[in-house]
């Protein structure tokens, strides 16, 4: 059994998120259906993070094992000859059994990205267009509340029966702006579900004046799940890059992501 290291981008505008489910659209079907057509196996694509709906990536890491023989570059080459425009494999490389796409991350960067300009209908499906004018200073003044260790209760959809532990580690948050469009770049080694568009919501109630940094830090401290009200839409959220303990011997618990 050799197992297999893919980096795949994909725009997740038509599909329900990573994760197969039910007679639905994921990119996970798609890659898992080239798979099988290609070696007539059923192979199974484990990936770094479960995406969701209309969530894009550019960095996103599977692996998958297989007794087909094909070299790596003859693997790349047909899994993007069958795949959806879509969908692609920006590169493959044979690895050893250690690696485990998830198991094995040392840190994640995801991008959130936000139209401060006049509405864009070409950028409908890859920015949240905000209508209001934001403060960014007091934006970034808030969102260094949430950099360091902290226990993100207030900010995940997981409930605390399903996993207890919900304290996770976000080592940097930075804004930067390229004309109208303000990118907020959250990395860490974890983040829980709907953990970054919870984030940046909030962050954005701070820019509109509805929240003070001193009201976050009251929220995170508060560890409640009906406090925090917001959810920014999926469209602008995208994963952009992983970075792996190749050799990593004791895997990390990850628990499922945005």
């Amino acid at each position: 059994m050799r197992r297999f290291k893919c980096i795949v981008s994909y725009d997740g505008t038509a599909y329900v998120g990573w994760q197969s489910q039910c007679k639905k659209n994921s990119i996970q079907e798609n890659i898992e259906s080239v798979l099988k057509r290609i070696s007539k196996e059923d192979i199974k694509a484990v990936a770094a993070g479960r995406t969701d709906a209309k969530v894009h990536a550019y960095g996103q890491v599977i692996h998958f094992d297989t007794n087909f023989y094909l070299d790596a570059n003859r693997w790349q080459w047909a899994l993007n000859g069958y795949l959806p425009k879509d969908i692609r494999i920006k590169s493959l490389e044979e690895v050893g059994d250690k690696f485990h796409a998830r198991f094995s991350v040392k840190r994640k960067q995801y991008d959130y990205l936000i139209n401060l300009g006049e509405y864009d209908v070409c950028l409908v499906n890859y920015a949240y267009q905000c209508r209001h004018v934001l403060n960014l200073e007091e934006m970034e003044r808030a969102s260094q509340v949430f950099v360091g260790k902290h226990d993100f209760s207030s900010f995940c959809a997981n409930s605390l029966e399903q996993f207890p532990n919900q304290v996770r580690e976000i080592e940097s948050i930075v804004f930067s702006r390229n004309k109208d469009i303000l990118t907020i770049s959250y990395r860490g080694k974890g983040f829980l579900r709907y953990m970054v568009r919870m984030l940046t919501a909030t962050l954005i109630e701070v820019g509109r004046g509805r929240l003070t940094a001193e009201d976050v830090l009251e929220m995170l401290e508060a560890r409640d799940k009906d406090i925090c009200k917001h959810n920014a839409e999926p469209q602008g959220l995208y994963l952009m890059k992983i970075e792996y303990n190749e050799n990593e011997e004791n895997p990390l618990e990850i628990i499922e992501n945005d």
